[in-house]
């Protein structure tokens, strides 16, 4: 799902935001920020990296960031470890972008949007 994001989005630098529960990395020093009942570290990168904002390896998994966004606030993406759907806010021109693509199961939300 993140590579196919990132074929839709456009950004030079993001942001990340990276669950600091997964346990398999050390974060010392690295900058965190808290959201309702998570931690996220605050990584920063390319758009290309969202799939792999923190290197993995054999033995752990490279985990998909909670949060990217790019400098410039354009879109946000939200989704997190216990959910099975992601959120992306944007303009409407990136929303249709996103409904069109054929690789993604998406759909139009709204705020008053409700879960069938």
């Amino acid at each position: 799902m993140a590579r196919t994001l990132i074929s839709v989005l456009s950004a030079e630098r993001c942001w990340y935001g990276l669950w600091d529960g997964y346990g398999h990395y050390d974060w010392n020093d690295v900058p965190v920020f808290l959201t309702p009942g998570r931690d996220e570290i605050l990584l920063a990168g390319p758009l290309d990296d969202a799939d792999s904002p923190a290197q993995g390896t054999r033995e752990v998994p490279v985990e998909i960031p909670d949060l990217w966004w790019p400098q410039d606030r354009a879109w946000c993406v939200g989704g997190d470890v216990d959910l099975v759907s992601t959120y992306v806010g944007g303009s409407a021109a990136c929303v249709t972008d996103l409904l069109a693509h054929l690789g993604l199961e998406a759909y139009a939300v709204v705020e008053a949007s409700t879960v069938n």
